[in-house]
């Protein structure tokens, strides 16, 4: 069985893959971690609503502005799909995430979703596209 001519195993690994790098990503977002952010799409094109990246020097900055409130946040993962790329060699995932603010209770402050692109060969985000369906009010 093959999902869009690549093998199961191929999709089980690229999903695997990916879904660690979506929570090395949140696990920095939610510590308001920069370096560790960096670390992880600092070589991407990256896109939010505030701003976007597309180098170090600019995802450093984009990160220090998106994180700069000091209030708490957690952010939570799900509807995780992984496909084949357009491109050979490369991933395409979309995913939903919830992003709640600790004000202490944890209030639902953001719907959205990533569209990620990822390069096979050395499991690196190319692009990130972050968009949020609603945020409170």
């Amino acid at each position: 069985m093959t999902t869009a001519s690549r093998p199961l195993n191929d999709t089980a690994v690229a999903r695997h893959q990916i879904a660690n790098l979506l929570t090395t990503y949140l696990e920095a977002a939610d510590r308001k971690d920069v370096e560790a952010a960096v670390a992880v799409l600092g070589q991407a094109e990256v896109s939010f609503p505030a701003g976007s990246s597309h180098d170090p020097e600019s995802a450093r900055t984009l990160f220090e502005k998106l994180w700069g409130n000091p209030i708490k946040h957690r952010h939570d993962l799900s509807n995780l799909l992984v496909l084949p790329g357009a491109t050979p060699g490369t991933w395409n995932a979309r995913a939903h995430y919830t992003r709640y603010v600790l004000e202490p209770d944890p209030v639902l402050n953001t719907l959205g979703e990533y569209d990620v692109i990822v390069d096979e060969a050395t499991w690196t985000v190319r692009r990130l596209i972050v968009t949020r369906t609603w945020v409170q009010g």
